[in-house]
């Protein structure tokens, strides 16, 4: 194809405003989509096609994936209640990755602020915003905490060149753990390569220095984790203080949000239920800001349970004290009452839990309470 044909005789300018109209223009006609979809549903058309529901229609008829196209209908629906954001996408002046994003949040008594934040951000900022507003909805992040846990996976795939390709999905406080373990493997490398003992070790090494030097991020990234498995695999390093001594995994969470209590404005980086679980046994930070968001104070960090707790909690419960469990090893110390709703961290308040029965006990629908002859009894909540 000749340049002549790819290339117009548009202005920047001209061509700039051009594209901004057709993408509203496409905003509508997604719009005027998604309603007549919303209508073929309730009026059950796909069930002449003998199909089990209206995405798989959309896959056949519309050459939509199964996934997006039930994103679509969920979209289409949440719309019907929310008049002013319908208004805005009909307009055009509203695209569909941010109505999507809104759908997940919105109320009709609430859409209004959103579409004010909405309209001139940018559709990444519309999605960070939604999501940390969401995670403060404990019925609603709860589930989807679960569902990313429910699709947490790792496969590989053998290539006839020699190589393997790993692939992960986590859910992001995992995902963040690992990426820190990268790090400080990484940093190691960095200091293994940048130590060089005799001069007849540097000539030796100094192909494979320079090589490693020459290496993009990403490769460098795969060395560490390499080196990893090679450590686990040698039984470690000798380390015997805390993990929490050489890593830090940050999140946001508003105060509130922790007591149970949020409000129209609060926010948290994870699931409120998740953001619980790893307050009980890590460290915090508080900071105070003022009416504008900026930090007015920010404490120093103190671990809500310290390590001689830690130890006593060890000593009395063994392993996890979840019923049949008996893993000793990656325990957490779980509140039963939880500091936030001004449980006490002492060891009558504090129990043992393996990594999987603490999530299960905070995003998996039970609860814990002390019996009547002194241990613990594990119930399903209420719902």
């Amino acid at each position: 194809m000749q340049a002549a044909q790819v290339i117009s005789r548009r202005s920047l300018d001209q061509l700039e405003q051009d594209i901004i109209s057709l993408s509203s223009h496409i905003n509508a006609t997604e719009y005027e989509f998604l309603v007549l979809v919303r209508e073929f549903d309730l009026r059950q058309g796909w069930k002449a096609y003998h199909f089990n529901n209206c995405a798989e229609w959309l896959n056949m008829k519309c050459g939509i994936a199964p996934g997006t196209a039930r994103e679509k209908l969920r979209v289409a629906n949440a719309l019907f209640d929310l008049s002013a954001t319908s208004l805005a996408f009909q307009k055009g002046d509203l695209s569909y990755s941010k109505a999507r994003e809104l759908t997940r949040v919105a109320t009709p008594r609430t859409e209004e602020k959103l579409l004010d934040y909405a309209i001139p951000a940018t559709a990444l900022q519309v999605e960070n915003h939604c999501r940390e507003l969401r995670n403060v909805m404990k019925d609603a992040s709860t589930a989807d905490a679960n569902r990313l846990h429910r699709q947490r996976y790792l496969s590989r795939s053998l290539h006839g060149d020699g190589s393997m390709t790993i692939s992960v999905e986590l859910p992001k406080e995992s995902g963040d753990l690992v990426m820190k373990a990268l790090e400080l493997a990484l940093n190691e490398l960095d200091l293994d390569a940048d130590t060089f003992e005799g001069e007849e070790r540097r000539v030796a090494e100094a192909g494979v220095a320079e090589e490693y030097s020459g290496d993009t991020h990403f490769a460098r990234q795969a060395d560490a984790l390499v080196q990893i498995a090679k450590e686990y695999l040698a039984g470690g390093k000798g380390r015997k203080s805390s993990t929490a001594d050489h890593y830090q995994v940050m999140v946001h969470v508003d105060e509130d949000v922790l007591r149970n209590a949020p409000t129209q404005s609060s926010k948290s980086d994870l699931p409120c239920e998740t953001i619980r679980r790893l307050c009980c046994d890590s460290g915090i930070v508080v900071v105070t800001k003022d009416k504008k968001g900026n930090p007015l104070n920010v404490s120093r960090k103190h671990r809500v349970v310290q390590p001689p707790l830690k130890r006593a909690l060890i000593a009395r419960d063994k392993c996890c004290r979840f019923p049949g469990c008996t893993h000793d090893k990656w325990l957490d110390a779980h509140h039963v009452e939880h500091w936030a709703d001004g449980g006490e961290t002492s060891l009558d308040n504090t129990i043992l839990l393996c990594s999987k029965h603490h999530r299960l006990l905070h995003e998996g629908g039970f609860r814990i309470k002390k019996g009547s002859v002194g241990d613990w009894q594990f119930q399903t909540a209420a719902r």
